[in-house]
This record gives C-alpha cells, sequence and structure tokens, in this order.
C-alpha cells in the first residue's frame, strides 16, 4: 500500500510539474500560429501588389496593341488606296 502511495504521489508531482509545459507548449503553439498568420498575411499582401503590376502592365500591353492595330489598319488603307491611282 504504501508503495501505491508513493507511486501515486510521484504521478501528482509529474501532472503538476506537467500542467506549466503544457501551458508552455499551448502559448507556443499559438505565438507559432500568430507568426504563420503574419506570414501569410504578409504573403498576401506581396501577391496582391504583384497582381496589380500584371494587371497594370497587361492594360499597357493592351492599349500599344490597340494603337499598333489602328496604325496597320491606317496604313494598309493607305497603301490600298495609293495603288488603286496607279498605273
Amino acid at each position: 500500500m504504501h508503495t501505491m502511495k508513493t507511486l501515486y504521489s510521484r504521478f501528482l508531482m509529474l501532472a503538476i510539474l506537467a500542467l506549466p509545459s503544457a501551458a508552455a507548449a499551448q502559448r507556443s503553439d499559438s505565438v507559432y500560429i500568430d507568426d504563420r498568420l503574419n506570414q501569410l498575411q504578409q504573403s498576401i499582401t506581396v501577391l496582391t501588389g504583384q497582381l496589380e503590376q500584371l494587371q497594370y502592365q497587361n492594360q499597357q500591353l493592351q492599349q500599344q496593341m490597340e494603337k499598333m492595330r489602328t496604325d496597320y489598319d491606317f496604313r494598309i488603307d493607305q497603301l490600298e488606296k495609293g495603288g488603286r491611282g496607279g498605273p
């Protein structure tokens, strides 16, 4: 019976010692989650910036393509008109 009490008291002592470790582990997990969340938010911010830059570049390229198409249409039209009036 004495051995059982000794084992029980040791078990209680280990449980008491483990509680702060469990709390520390939970805090550690919480800190990890907070850090990870911050990293993800920063990644989203960077990706949003890159997306906006690419959208702007795409818009600029579309405008350039439209300008080139209009210019080529005008030049072809001028060549066709000039070709009809020739010999």
